[in-house]
Formats: structure tokens, C-alpha cells, sequence
């Protein structure tokens, strides 16, 4: 998967996908990634919950910028599904706009490489690193 990085530090790093889960236009793509080598949330339930307090704080800042008005969080670890891949313990954030898709359950695609989606716009990248990079 090819990244843009929108912020780290040693612990962690905060991430958006350049082929994002799901169209810029029902919301956007942001993965916390703990550097710990955790497979899941519940090995490390500290590290579980500083994960989810960087990623609640990023939520607030995407607010706060306008990218979008409400989020859904998923603890996953499942990278280790992927060929060659190993569990390892992250959050997606999935911004929610209000389309057509607003109040319903967020649809995944069931793959890799089954979605084709544009990334967050560099504009709404760049905004929101420099945010990130202002508050974090």
C-alpha cells in the first residue's frame, strides 16, 4: 500500500492511503500505527488505548478542518492476512460524509485491490499534516 504520511513520532505514525477504502466523496482513509510490535489491541491494552486517545485527537482535528462531520474507528491487526504479511495492531479512522451512504454501515471492500479510489486530495493532506504537526 502506498502512503502518504501525515504525521509521527517515535511511538507512532498517522497515515492516509493513496488507494483509500473507501471514495474521497463518502469520507476519508487514516490509519494510527503503533511502531510496537503488537499483533493485537488486547496484547497491549496501554498501548491499545494511547492509540485510540491519538486517533480520537485526530478526529477532532479533522472537525475542526472540516474534512468531515463524524468518524468510525476499527481496531485491526489483520495485515497478517496479506501475502508475506504478520498481525499488526492499528486504527483505521474512516471519516464519514453526509451522502447517500450517511447513517449506514460503512461498506469495505473484501480485498486488496478490489477498490479504486482516489487519495485524499493533496490540498486536505497537506492542511491536515500541517494540523497535526501543530497539535500533536
Amino acid at each position: 500500500m502506498d502512503t502518504f504520511t501525515l504525521w509521527k513520532n517515535d511511538e507512532f505514525s498517522i497515515i492516509t492511503p493513496d488507494n483509500p477504502h473507501v471514495p474521497y466523496t463518502e469520507g476519508l482513509h487514516v490509519l494510527v500505527i503503533s511502531k510496537q510490535d503488537v499483533a493485537a489491541a488486547w496484547d497491549n491494552p496501554e498501548l491499545a488505548g494511547k492509540t485510540f486517545e491519538l486517533a480520537a485527537t485526530a478526529c477532532k482535528i479533522m472537525v475542526e478542518l472540516g474534512l468531515a462531520p463524524w468518524f468510525n474507528l476499527q481496531a485491526n491487526g489483520n495485515w497478517g492476512l496479506l501475502p508475506g504479511g504478520k498481525p499488526h495492531f492499528h486504527i483505521h479512522i474512516y471519516g464519514r460524509n453526509k451522502t447517500a451512504a450517511w447513517g449506514k454501515p460503512i461498506s469495505l471492500p473484501e480485498a486488496p485491490g478490489t477498490y479504486h479510489n482516489s487519495p485524499m486530495p493533496d490540498e486536505d493532506r497537506t492542511k491536515l499534516a500541517a494540523a497535526l504537526r501543530a497539535r500533536l
